[in-house]
């Protein structure tokens, strides 16, 4: 696989990751957006750790919003 290709992929999976979190808490793109690259889950996914983009759209949405809510509950 070349590196264009891998980039690629983790695009692809980044963007799903965003889609789904928009549609299953009901956020905008640009709130899910934010919200995911502000998430230490993102950092993990982009440096291939723990093979989290092995995982599905929506399970690592979960892990994302778990993250965002557990910010805003402090």
């Amino acid at each position: 696989m070349t590196e264009e290709s891998k980039v690629a992929l983790r695009a692809t999976k980044v963007a799903n990751i965003i889609l789904s979190l928009s549609e299953m808490y009901n956020f905008s793109i640009q709130d899910a957006t934010d919200i995911y690259y502000k998430s230490a889950t993102s950092v993990l996914i982009e440096d291939g750790i723990a093979d989290l983009q092995c995982r599905s759209d929506k399970y690592l949405a979960s892990l994302v919003w778990d993250e965002y809510q557990g910010y805003n509950t402090k």
